[in-house]
């Protein structure tokens, strides 16, 4: 006889709802546990924090099981203080659930990915998940790579990773990890569950020779701030860059500071401090296009935020979203040389408000082209059986 009980499904990492401040692996794993609440059980082991605050998050209780609701779906929560989450805290954990599967995600943390790989060899699983969340693609392992280099050694001779199945959401990242040795067999590759774009592009005038572009991500040294303020100094026409996201480095942001602080009278910027997730398509409506110069992404839910909201993207060549001009749906630039780079974003700001109307066409097309092509509800219904 068939079992038709729902599969217990254990999500590992550092931040979880009502967290936001550390970015899109937040939001997917909302997506994921919303959607496939009717297939799955889910649990849920994170931190009690938010990035980088001292206090615990608003109304959970740290060191316990909690009930929290998704999109009117309940999941069991265990919100960790990370003082004591060590190898046998783990175990416990492990022993209390009583998971079908565990879902690892991130790679570069020792208390969310290498103590409960350590701890897992105390137990028999059918299936141990581990999605990266593009922290094995190169742009991100050379971020203090020192560090990385012998804390990924320790993994590797350890073969901690040996039975685990690879959740990957895109073939560049997939490419990137296995190119560095990671995730080369028992691979699959699932894109993110998308939000639904909205039904029109609302227009916003554009005049030859200014742009209004919104930066609205994590600051940090892979998000690659820095390089976008350098380009901004050398840039001629007038333009306009409001930054929204968490600090997530001091003296990287104190290094973008200093450059904010010499910009030419025809560059204006403003910070503007973090933003709440719900929030985020009607601060980006407000401007002509979305800039992100990332070193890497895997999937970028603010490209994508962007695009359903009808708003071009200005990126880089090391996102999931390349060809994007071609698709009159935003630019993919050069971030190999600060003199390349202001010329492009120059040549952006030039364009009348004729042709801008069609980047914020080309834009939605492609994010409802996105939207209706990656249902991936019964991939992800493969990964977890």
């Amino acid at each position: 006889m068939e079992n038709n009980t729902p599969k217990k499904i254990l999500i590992i990492y550092e931040f979880f709802y009502p967290a936001y401040k550390a970015g899109g692996i937040i939001q997917s794993l909302k997506n994921l546990v919303a959607t496939l609440d009717h297939h799955c059980q889910f649990y849920v082991i994170t931190g009690g924090f938010d990035l980088g605050e001292g206090k615990p998050l608003a109304g959970i209780q740290l060191n316990a099981w909690s009930t929290i609701q998704i999109d009117n779906t309940n999941i069991q929560v265990w919100y960790d203080d990370k003082k004591k989450l060590s190898i046998n805290k783990w175990k416990s954990l492990f022993a209390t659930v009583n998971p079908d599967i565990i879902y690892i995600n991130g790679f570069m943390h020792l208390q969310f990915l290498l103590y409960p790989l350590i701890a897992l060899r105390s137990f028999e699983y059918k299936k141990i998940i581990i999605a990266p969340r593009g922290m094995l693609q190169k742009g991100a392992v050379e971020v203090k790579s020192f560090k990385k280099f012998f804390y990924l050694l320790l993994i590797k001779f350890g073969k901690l990773t040996s039975k685990a199945t690879w959740h990957f959401t895109s073939e560049a990242e997939k490419i990137e990890a296995n190119q560095l040795g990671w995730g080369k067999r028992n691979t699959i590759v699932i894109p993110n569950l998308s939000i639904k774009p909205i039904d029109k592009p609302s227009s916003l005038w554009k005049e030859e020779g200014n742009l209004h572009v919104v930066y609205a991500s994590i600051i940090t040294p892979k998000k690659n701030l820095h390089y976008l303020l350098q380009a901004l100094c050398l840039c001629k026409q007038n333009i306009v860059l409001d930054i929204y996201g968490v600090v997530k480095e001091n003296d990287y942001w104190e290094s973008c500071s200093a450059v904010i602080a010499a910009m030419p009278s025809n560059i204006k910027i403003m910070y503007h401090g973090a933003y709440e997730p719900s929030n985020v398509g009607e601060i980006i409506n407000k401007y002509h296009a979305m800039i992100l110069l990332s070193k890497a992404e895997n999937f970028s839910h603010a490209i994508v935020e962007s695009l359903s909201s009808a708003r071009p993207v200005i990126s880089s060549e090391f996102t999931s979203w390349n060809n994007l001009e071609a698709q009159k749906a935003g630019w993919n630039i050069s971030i190999n040389s600060v003199v390349e780079t202001a010329r492009s974003i120059d040549k952006i700001a030039l364009t009348d408000n004729a042709e801008f109307e069609t980047y914020y066409h080309g834009a939605l097309i492609l994010a409802q082209k996105h939207y209706n092509d990656t249902n991936h509800l019964s991939d992800y219904k493969l990964l977890f059986s």
